[in-house]
């Protein structure tokens, strides 16, 4: 799924996919792979084309605060529409944890083949319980390695679907 970023009055079509700390990133077709890391206080390590830089990012909502290299950037993100719906994050492949928190079940393993609504994963923050749910049909590709217990941390790769 392409989002439409805005940046001041740019705008830009991108294409985001992460597993573990990998990342490949596509802004208007220049294809680009890095490394990122979460640091406990906040920050953001990036390390793209061998150059490594820190950020300190905010999500609120579809906006997004970023201070990079002294800059502040506020970025807007939208959906690309699909058939005249907007398709947000339930279309996508990749699924990220939404909370810091502890990992109380896996309710599939990997190669599993899923439908859309099945509960994948359960988190737990602040004794509320997170049901993380699968967008679509699919074959779960990549299923976190954190096990029942275990701290995962909000932006960490939950789940990765395939298609059947």
């Amino acid at each position: 799924m392409a989002d439409t970023l805005t940046i001041g009055s740019s705008k830009y079509s991108v294409k985001l996919r992460l597993t573990n700390s990998n990342f490949t990133i596509n802004i208007d077709d220049k294809i680009s792979e890095g490394l990122f890391s979460r640091k406990d206080d906040g920050r953001l390590e990036i390390i793209l084309d061998g150059n490594r830089t820190i950020a300190y990012s905010e999500k609120k909502g579809n906006e997004i605060y970023v201070h990079l290299n002294g800059i502040n950037y506020f970025i807007t993100k939208k959906s690309v529409s699909v058939s005249g719906q907007i398709s947000e994050e339930e279309s996508d492949d990749v699924v990220l944890s939404p909370i810091t928190g502890k990992l109380l079940d896996k309710k599939v393993e990997d190669g599993d083949k899923v439908s859309k609504g099945d509960v994948i994963i359960i988190l737990e923050a602040m004794k509320m319980e997170h049901r993380l749910i699968s967008p679509r049909d699919g074959i779960l590709s990549k299923l976190t390695s954190v096990d029942a217990g275990g701290q995962v941390k909000e932006g960490e790769l939950m789940f990765e679907l395939e298609d059947e």
